[in-house]
């Protein structure tokens, strides 16, 4: 059996889910964007969490929950990227619902092949094992299939995995601006005006991603799937985390 070692984790907020999900309401603290922000990350864009999302989907008593991976692609790399297979990496989204800020139930998501990836996704399940380490959870219902298509059942889970365009919006010239130790070494934002305090009004912010992709694990599942009954909303946690076999 493979042990898992975490490597990279992004928190979305807290949210409180009552009722149809009418409003979702963040209760805790966010950690935002990460995009390539260790040399690591930089050597290993595969290990990247960009973001981890969760709102309401268009049916008010289901959520989705968005896991954003790989540093921002432009449009012409996105067909070559890829994700992680599953001998190396394992992806997968925690859900706390007791606030006790230990995951209750795990989404786990693999991929094989290389140029015509497919995907597997298990879960919600109660883990084995909770923290840095993980193992892959085996029995049980899987989704499976092509990346780049709507998998599942539109009213039970639904899976999508694949290129989307980032949704993260940041002025970065103007955050190196800010925090000019920041800034790249080479380039177009190594070479900036003078030094700012604060972000530009957002009708003159300039949205730095635009145009760029990530590659997105997309699940959309009844809200009360997430609950500590199954059945009755309620306060959640979910955060996000990329691993890698020990020794790979």
């Amino acid at each position: 059996m493979k042990t898992w070692i975490t490597r990279r984790e992004r928190l979305a907020p807290l949210l409180a889910a009552a009722g149809l999900v009418a409003g979702l309401v963040a209760t805790g603290s966010l950690v935002a964007s990460d995009h390539q922000d260790t040399p690591e990350v930089e050597l290993s864009p595969r290990y990247d969490v960009n973001d981890v999302y969760a709102f309401p989907a268009a049916d008010p008593s289901r959520i989705a929950l968005v896991l954003g991976t790989s540093s921002p692609l432009t449009p012409s790399g996105t067909p070559s990227a890829r994700f992680g297979t599953k001998d190396k990496q394992l992806y997968q989204l925690k859900v706390d619902n007791d606030g006790d800020a230990v995951e209750d139930l795990v989404f786990q998501i693999t991929f094989t092949g290389k140029d015509k990836q497919r995907v597997t996704l298990r879960g919600p399940y109660a883990p084995k094992v909770t923290g840095a380490q993980s193992n892959v959870l085996v029995g049980g219902k899987q989704i499976a299939g092509p990346i780049g298509e709507v998998l599942g059942d539109a009213t039970g889970v639904q899976l999508f995995a694949g290129p989307r365009d980032d949704p993260f919006f940041i002025d970065l010239e103007q955050f190196f601006r800010i925090i000019p130790d920041r800034r790249p070494s080479t380039g177009p934002l190594s070479v900036l005006p003078a030094p700012a305090s604060s972000f530009r009004a957002p009708g003159d912010a300039v949205d730095f991603l635009r145009g760029y992709n990530d590659l997105a694990i997309v699940i959309e599942l009844p809200v009360a799937m997430l609950s500590a009954d199954g059945v009755n909303p309620g306060r959640f946690g979910v955060w996000g985390t990329t691993s890698r076999a020990r020794g790979s």
